[in-house]
């Protein structure tokens, strides 16, 4: 990996972190009057049609021939219908930084041992301590919010539960879509033309609850300016850049670099006045961004002369 596309990897994950610290307040900020699944029909339609339409005027060639490969597209699918309605529902019960540092946290770890099942040349490149570091962190804020989301925020403990478990399957989901995003940008498609085919199951599944649940009108209703710009800001353009990340960077570097998210999710938290981000939660917070840059600074494990990225021995057309 080239110098060039390592810090445009960089630029591109640290840009869809920031943008999507801001939707992941912001969210649980709709999620409150309205219903997760109308939500992410509504987000996701307008996010499809945008990348469609893009798509078709501007890359049709690329965009028509991504559909050759129907089994990962399918899997992309499937996988990001996963992530997004399980963050939805998380939000509804957790304080978005620690919904954040949760989802993010566990997921690198989990990674550097699943990569490698569809990546031949991936390595165990992480020092498993820091990478541990990152997830150990997390279930700390898990327990924090347990207490506070009871005390303070009014949440019961079932509900806190829930979330915690729904924010580790968003993880699990969003590896997934990683790899197998991955994978359909090392057979030569187009960021665009893998975001035009990546939302089909989530708008379906989700637009199918909503109208046998609420009927048009409701959905109707919870259009509004405020969904637009979570479509626009928290979804097509943050995941556009993600995508190019994942394009540039393998996808165990990927999830170290988004696991920084959690401090951008706080910082956003303060301009909202339902929250009180508490002390126990900043320092939680703080610890997963100092054993995630103690990850990629000092924890890449280095053999005589064979590079980190795990991907040293692939063809410099397949890298890209």
């Amino acid at each position: 990996m080239n110098n060039k596309n390592y810090l445009f990897g960089l630029l591109m994950v640290f840009l869809y972190n920031f943008l999507d610290a801001g939707k992941e307040v912001y969210s649980g900020f709709l999620v409150q009057d309205n219903h997760p699944l109308s939500i992410t029909f509504i987000v996701f339609s307008i996010g499809m049609l945008f990348f469609q339409s893009y798509g078709v005027i501007f890359n049709r060639r690329n965009y028509v021939s991504t559909v050759r490969f129907f089994a990962p597209v399918v899997i992309l699918n499937i996988t990001t219908a996963g992530s997004w309605i399980t963050f939805f529902y998380c939000m509804k019960c957790l304080e978005p930084a620690v919904a954040s540092a949760i989802i993010t946290g566990v997921a690198p770890l989990m990674i550097i041992f699943i990569a490698p099942m569809f990546f031949k040349n991936e390595s165990h490149q992480y020092k498993a301590i820091y990478i541990s570091g990152i997830t150990v962190c997390s279930l700390w804020l898990a327990l924090i919010s347990l207490h506070q989301g009871r005390f303070i925020y009014n949440y019961s403990s079932s509900d806190v539960m829930a979330g915690v478990m729904m924010a580790v399957l968003c993880s699990v989901f969003s590896i997934f879509s990683n790899i197998f995003s991955r994978k359909l940008s090392d057979k030569g498609c187009l960021p665009s033309s893998i975001m035009a085919h990546r939302f089909y199951i989530t708008v379906f599944i989700t637009m199918s609850y909503s109208m046998d649940s609420f009927g048009y009108s409701a959905i109707g209703e919870t259009l509004s300016p405020g969904i637009v710009i979570l479509a626009i800001c928290g979804v097509v353009i943050p995941l556009w850049c993600l995508q190019y990340g994942i394009k540039s960077l393998p996808p165990a570097r990927v999830m170290v670099f988004i696991s920084v998210n959690p401090i951008f999710t706080f910082i956003f938290q303060l301009f909202d006045p339902r929250l009180s981000p508490s002390l126990s939660s900043l320092v939680a917070i703080l610890l997963i961004f100092f054993f995630s840059l103690a990850s990629e600074i000092w924890g890449v494990k280095t053999k005589g002369k064979v590079e980190s990225d795990g991907y040293h021995d692939i063809s410099e057309d397949r890298r890209n």
